[in-house]
C-alpha cells in the first residue's frame, strides 16, 4: 500500500523515501530534489537535510544496511552517508561530504570521513 503513495510523491517532489525507512518528528527537507532515504535508514527528530542528500546502503543483503541519523543533525547539500552506522546527535555533515564511518555526537564532518 505504501508504494502506491510513494511513487507519485517521488515524481512530484523529487524525494525518494523507502516505505520501510523510519522518520522522526519535525524532519525538514529543504529543496528536496534528489534526496534518497533507503529502506533500513532511521532518521531522528529535528533533523534538517538539504537537496541531493543520500542515506544509502552498502549491501544487498536483507540486514540493517543504511545509516541511523540521531536527533538534531544537519546534513548539507549533496552529502552521501553510506552504510549501517550512526550519525551522533547534534552533528553537522558538510555539503558534498561522503561519510562511510560512524560520527560521534556533537561533531562536524566535512569532506571524506573514512576512518
Amino acid at each position: 500500500m505504501a508504494r502506491i503513495f510513494v511513487t507519485p510523491d517521488r515524481f512530484f517532489t523529487g524525494i525518494e523515501i523507502h516505505p520501510g525507512a523510519k522518520i522522526g518528528r519535525r524532519v525538514f527537507i529543504d529543496h528536496g530534489m534528489g534526496v534518497v532515504i533507503g529502506e533500513t535508514a532511521e532518521v531522528g527528530d529535528d533533523v534538517t537535510m538539504y537537496h541531493g542528500v543520500t542515506l544509502g546502503g552498502t549491501s544487498l543483503e536483507k540486514i540493517k544496511r543504511h545509516p541511523t541519523i540521531k536527533d538534531n543533525v544537519v546534513i548539507g547539500t549533496g552529502a552521501k552517508i553510506l552504510g549501517p552506522f550512526d550519525i551522533g546527535s547534534n552533528s553537522m555533515i558538510g555539503a558534498g561530504s561522503v561519510v562511510i564511518r560512524e560520527v560521534p555526537p556533537n561533531s562536524t564532518v566535512v569532506g571524506y570521513r573514512a576512518g
